[in-house]
């Protein structure tokens, strides 16, 4: 509790030094030795558990984004970091309780990269744009990477699974930028096309992958994203 405790007084300096780098950096550093510690399984290596904190790191992460992306006050940035913090403590409990069913990641990892596709369509396009890439890439990877350490999944191609998605999904993050339409239905689409990755992972995982099934996904997703372009607007801001 204590290195938990320091990585949200660190957040504080964080944020009363206007968002400077190295405290964020010491932030996230003491909440991920926090994870660690608190989610350490003896049975396991010490790469998977590391792999096993990596999703609730990177929700951290985001949140600490937050403040830096909107023109919030000192005092209202205060106002949100303190209940985070609060929340985010709680939301492990529930986290440890589900992460070993491939069912919560359903949710929680659209819930997760929602969020990311919301900062990165939202910030500007022409700003450390190869950083932002390389950012994400990392964040799809290493979230598909953490599937196989906690369901146990072994496979003589393992690295693929998480490796081509990632890939695929930083394409397309890339080319829906050149898209006149809004930010929100750019993250949309975006969105769409991660749950289908995902699905497809943990299908693989849980050896379900069965066209029969997962068409039908497909067909729905493409007319949701059809659904979104039609409704946007399109025209250069």
């Amino acid at each position: 509790m204590i290195y938990y405790l320091l990585s949200f007084l660190l957040a504080e300096i964080y944020l009363l030094k206007h968002f400077e780098l190295f405290w964020l950096v010491l932030a996230i550093f003491f909440a991920g030795y926090f994870l660690f510690k608190k989610f350490q399984d003896s049975e396991a290596s010490t790469k998977a558990n590391l792999f096993k904190i990596f999703s609730p790191l990177l929700l951290l992460i985001l949140l600490l984004l937050l403040p830096k992306i909107f023109p919030w006050t000192m005092i209202t940035a205060q106002i949100f970091l303190v209940p985070s913090y609060i929340i985010f403590y709680l939301f492990l409990f529930v986290y440890r309780r589900f992460s070993s069913s491939p069912d919560f990641f359903r949710i929680f990892s659209p819930l997760l990269f929602g969020f990311v596709a919301y900062l990165f369509f939202r910030s500007n396009l022409f700003e450390n744009f190869l950083i932002k890439q390389l950012a994400v890439f990392f964040a799809l990877f290493l979230s598909f990477e953490s599937y196989r350490y906690l369901f146990r999944f072994s496979n003589s191609n393992r690295s693929l699974i998480s490796f081509i998605p990632a890939f695929v999904l930083l394409e397309f993050l890339w080319v829906l930028n050149f898209l006149p339409i809004n930010f929100l239905s750019l993250a949309g689409v975006w969105l769409v096309l991660f749950v289908l990755a995902n699905e497809i992972i943990l299908l693989t995982i849980q050896n379900c992958l069965n066209l029969r099934h997962f068409l039908p996904e497909v067909a729905f997703s493409f007319v949701l994203i059809v659904l979104i372009l039609v409704s946007s607007s399109w025209q250069m801001l």
